[in-house]
């Protein structure tokens, strides 16, 4: 679906702020500059929150369509969240609402019911909206980074700082037992095929989610490690290979993939040219955030396998679902489900 491209709206608000703080030389000068970007971003972000959402949910409930998430640059879960927090009246802070309620039947009609307004292009202007908003979020959140200590550190003397040995989690073991924990829940189920297959897709969603919000912060953690810091052996602590984490540290430095990342005496320097973000207490942090992305990945593993064997249930006979039926119960394009219930004609 084209449209904006959110990953290269946030990389050059980032670079932006970057730039007009390092036009300031005086330390102090500097940091009161970010904090005036950080809260002005801030107040943007509430002046726009209500009608993004407003215009989000719309475009949901009256437009939908496959891959309708991409174009307001949030996920597939997050959609759902807005349009049934304003189909609904708020759904607050509630545990159960991690995993949105699902879109009614009838999304439209559903829509009318409760007072949805349905602008005009709607989805053009919730594009636009969105656009605004995740500017001013990175915006705000590079100033917030700027705001660090030890990132000032990093950036004015360049040198490396001393951290202990990391932590070396068990991976094997903390992904069979997130494999388990999905296997074991899915077993103990009682309910109809299609409940099992929704239940299913739910996880699905739910992993996806918490993956896509771990990776950055995982990367992030690593970059930090390995270009400014003393840690040797990063890899041990991330649950992948060297070769992924110097695919990480290249993708990082802007360098073609498979690239080697320069020569460690010169990790520093490339860093900082390439705005690389020191990441405070990394050497904690990335083993934490590692385990939880691996046994994330694993759940979503497992759950892919269960809602896969639910898809070719519902598609065979009893029941004869089509594609398209079983993709809108599991918001997936007819294409993901017809990869699963026919293999050979659609590899």
């Amino acid at each position: 679906m084209s449209g904006i491209d959110y990953d290269e709206l946030r990389a050059d608000a980032e670079a932006q702020v970057a730039d007009e703080l390092a036009e300031i030389k005086d330390p102090f000068e500097r940091r009161r500059l970010a904090e005036e970007i950080r809260d002005q971003a801030h107040m943007e972000l509430s002046l726009l929150a209500d009608e993004r959402k407003q215009l989000i949910a719309a475009a949901a409930l009256y437009e939908p369509q496959d891959l309708l998430y991409q174009r307001f640059g949030i996920s597939r879960l997050q959609m759902r969240r807005l349009a049934m927090d304003v189909l609904l009246g708020g759904l607050g802070d509630r545990e159960e609402w991690v995993i949105p309620p699902r879109y009614p039947e009838n999304r439209q009609q559903a829509a009318r019911d409760a007072g949805v307004p349905h602008p005009d292009n709607v989805v053009e202007e919730a594009a636009k909206i969105a656009a605004r908003y995740e500017t001013a979020e990175a915006r705000r959140d590079a100033a917030v980074a700027h705001l660090e200590d030890a990132y000032e550190a990093v950036r004015t003397v360049g040198g490396r700082f001393h951290v202990g040995p990391l932590d070396r989690p068990d991976f094997a073991t903390i992904r069979q037992a997130a494999r388990e924990e999905v296997t074991k829940e899915f077993a103990a189920l009682n309910v109809s095929d299609e409940e099992r297959l929704r239940r299913a897709a739910e996880a699905v969603d739910r992993e996806e989610e918490k993956i896509a919000e771990l990776l950055p912060k995982r990367d992030a953690a690593v970059c930090s490690l390995a270009f400014y810091t003393t840690a040797r052996g990063v890899y041990f602590s991330t649950g992948i290979t060297r070769t992924a984490v110097n695919r990480v540290l290249a993708r990082a430095l802007k360098l073609p993939r498979d690239t080697e990342p320069p020569k460690r005496a010169d990790q520093p320097a490339a860093a900082r040219a390439a705005r690389v973000k020191f990441i405070k207490n990394a050497d904690r942090k990335l083993p934490e955030i590692a385990k939880e992305y691996e046994a994330a990945k694993a759940r979503q593993s497992a759950a892919i396998e269960i809602r896969d064997a639910a898809i070719r249930t519902m598609h065979a006979a009893p029941y004869g679902w089509t594609p398209p039926q079983i993709a809108e119960v599991i918001d997936r394009d007819p294409k993901a489900v017809r990869r699963v219930v026919s293999p050979d004609q659609n590899s």
